[in-house]
Order: structure tokens, then C-alpha cells, then sequence
């Protein structure tokens, strides 16, 4: 059972990244957040780059944890699974960088 939750986490971590970015996404267009923030971006532009920030380094340390033990099938299927993730996890968040927040 505990090896089935180390093989499904990586998708699962990247599910709740994308729920979470386009629930900020969503509430940043309804409260229309295009005051200054820092470094001169958007509120709202620099606040969806924060979470993208952290959700990247959570996954990080996921696949970390996860390349600790890669000894069953199970293990490194988890493993890939976790890289995946990231991988899926970066893509969800390019958008941020390259398309304004509410068109």
C-alpha cells in the first residue's frame, strides 16, 4: 500500500499544482490584481510565479525523497512517475511567464 502512494504522488503533487495555479489564476482575473507588486511585475503575475516557485521546489524534494529508495519495480516506476510530474509540473506553469494573466 505505501508503495503504491510513493508510486502515484508525483502525478498526484502535479494534479494539486494545476488545481492550485488555475484557482489563483481565476481568482486573480475576478479581482482584476494588476497593481505594482515587486520587482515590478503585476500582483497577480508575481503572485502565480511564487506558488509555481514553491509547487517546483515541493516536487523537487519529492523526487528527491523518492530516488532514496529504488530497490522493487514499484520503486522506480514511482520514480519516473515522480519525474513526470515535474516535468508536467513545469509545463503547467510556462504559460505564467509567456501569456498575460487575463485576456
Amino acid at each position: 500500500m505505501i508503495a503504491l502512494l510513493r508510486m502515484i504522488s508525483g502525478i498526484v503533487l502535479w494534479a494539486a499544482a494545476f488545481s492550485t495555479l488555475y484557482a489563483l489564476h481565476g481568482l486573480n482575473c475576478s479581482f482584476d490584481s494588476t497593481g505594482e507588486g515587486p520587482f515590478g511585475l503585476v500582483t497577480g503575475r508575481a503572485l502565480l510565479l511564487a506558488t509555481w516557485a514553491s509547487l517546483l521546489v515541493a516536487h523537487a524534494f519529492l523526487v528527491a525523497w523518492l530516488l532514496r529508495r529504488h530497490s522493487t519495480l514499484l520503486d522506480r516506476i514511482g520514480i519516473a512517475l515522480g519525474w513526470i510530474g515535474l516535468g508536467a509540473t513545469i509545463i503547467t506553469g510556462v504559460p505564467i511567464l509567456m501569456i498575460s494573466i487575463c485576456i
